[in-house]
């Protein structure tokens, strides 16, 4: 069984809050035969992660479906993002200078173990139904 997550983040100038939004998809279906749809999102107030705007809640958002992935014993994850460094921290393409972004790579690293991870880069804010959905969820998390 596989698994599919559409990830965003966000980020509230007035508040300095950030958050993400998942869409995620189990492979398991429902009596209907359509795929069980998931919605996850969550805001933070944590100052030094905040510097990193709405990049925090992408990678907040992209390590809590790989977290999903491996609750649920799903060994396959597709990350679709709109953020290139959610897919080239963990790849190695960009190199992970920020305490944050090396514990985002590390942690790849680990459950990558368990749980085969690929990425597809997505055009944000393009019309893509369910980026756009990961979108909302963010943004509608950090404004409560």
């Amino acid at each position: 069984m596989s698994a599919e997550a559409y990830v965003d983040g966000s980020y509230n100038i007035h508040t300095k809050r950030f958050s993400y939004g998942i869409v995620f998809f189990t492979g398991a279906s429902d009596r209907d035969g359509n795929l069980q749809e998931l919605h996850f999102s969550k805001a933070f107030d944590h100052a030094e992660l905040a510097e990193m705007r709405n990049v925090a809640g992408e990678i907040m958002g992209a390590a809590e479906a790989m977290k999903i992935a491996s609750k649920l014993h799903i060994p396959e994850l597709t990350i679709y993002h709109d953020y290139e460094g959610i897919a080239k921290w963990c790849t190695g393409e960009w190199k992970a200078k920020k305490t944050w972004t090396q514990k985002y790579r590390d942690f790849y690293k680990e459950i990558s173990q368990t749980v085969h991870i690929r990425f597809v880069k997505v055009k944000g804010h393009s019309n893509n139904k369910f980026n756009d959905m990961a979108d909302e969820l963010a943004r509608k998390a950090v404004e409560n």
